[in-house]
């Protein structure tokens, strides 16, 4: 089997679209899988029915003459729009999506094999533009082996025993709802009394990371000690979460959250959102599901910071059920079936 992927360009997917197109490929790879990437077209000439092609994202000029030459060369195709049709997404920029979308995006979908998605809540936003597609649901596979390692992390990034730290990282954004977290820690009020250190890994747009830092610097001491790391998207970013207390991602969208997941596998607790895909998290015992809302993040946290204790043998228990649960071994086959589905032209719908 050779699938090719086309991927959007690398300034597009730094951070977690990154991971997940690689650690799939690296997967497919041990698998036996031949997997090529952004392809000329002339080696896209379907020589043989154990060919096919996965686009990762939408929005792609480049990806229109691929679209035209799978249809011509009659080569199956699967599109992973990675969130970027989700509601909120729809919201941002819709002046310049919609007509996009209605003029040349949507029948390029609407031609696709299947659809493919990483959590049935987008399959679902999928349907209501493509009801009658084939939308697969199949959740990422872990990025690392890493397990917790709390007290080495800390010692290694300076932060003392009697710290509680908080920890975002993630792309800055305006989706991601840092804004939400920060205005909601100033209004808690055992964030003072504790010792608390907000840790903010990430880069973003100029203009909106200096609106944030003002709000920051225009807080004082509303908020706890704010340490601004940077984007750190290599394997020093695993310090940071295998050393922090709470990990929040309080997104007001998500097709997956990757982030999440790096955190649960090295048994950190979270507080994120219900516009991600993990609304288990509570019955876990490892952390909070909110709405993407001040009051409920601000409440989240106070309930956190009341205990914020969390002994290494629950953190242990965490990583081995998050392992158990996600790891490539466990997760593998559902794509090796689906693309086996795709090329067979079985029905492989959720």
């Amino acid at each position: 089997m050779t699938v090719h992927f086309f991927e959007p360009p690398p300034v597009q997917k730094a951070g977690g679209l990154e991971l997940a197109i690689r650690h799939l490929e690296g997967f497919l790879l041990r698998a036996g899988v031949t997997v090529r990437s952004n392809s000329p077209l002339e080696q896209l000439a379907n020589r043989n029915d154990r060919e096919l092609i996965h686009f990762h994202g939408v929005w792609q000029p480049v990806f229109l003459k691929v679209f035209a030459h799978c249809r011509r060369a009659r080569i199956p195709y699967v599109v992973s729009p990675h969130g970027m049709l989700e509601p909120w997404a729809w919201r941002h920029k819709r002046w310049k999506k919609w007509p996009w979308f209605y003029l040349v995006e949507r029948r390029h979908l609407a031609g696709a094999t299947r659809l493919l998605t990483t959590s049935n809540a987008e399959a679902g936003n999928l349907r209501r533009f493509f009801p009658d597609a084939q939308c697969v649901a199949l959740p990422l596979g872990l990025t690392s082996a890493r397990r917790p390692d709390f007290t080495a992390a800390r010692q290694a990034l300076g932060w003392d025993k009697s710290e509680v730290v908080i920890l975002f990282l993630s792309r800055i954004h305006p989706k991601k709802g840092l804004e939400l977290l920060l205005r909601a820690l100033t209004r808690v009020g055992n964030a003072s009394a504790c010792r608390v250190r907000m840790v903010i890994v990430g880069g973003g747009e100029d203009s909106y990371l200096c609106k944030l830092k003002r709000f920051v610097q225009a807080a004082g001491t509303r908020l706890p000690r704010v340490d601004w790391v940077g984007e750190i998207w290599d394997d020093r970013k695993w310090a940071y979460f295998q050393g922090a207390d709470l990990f929040c991602l309080p997104s007001y969208s998500e097709n997956f959250g990757l982030a999440v997941l790096e955190s649960l596998q090295v048994g950190t607790r979270v507080l994120t959102t219900n516009q991600t895909p993990w609304g288990e998290i509570p019955s876990w015992g490892a952390g909070y599901v909110v709405e993407p809302s001040e009051n409920a993040i601000r409440s989240a946290l106070g309930e956190f910071l009341a205990h914020p204790e969390w002994p290494f043998e629950k953190r242990a228990h965490l990583a081995t059920h998050v392992h158990a649960q996600f790891s490539w071994e466990a997760v593998g086959a559902s794509y090796l079936q689906f693309y086996e589905g795709v090329l067979q032209g079985r029905s492989a719908t959720v």
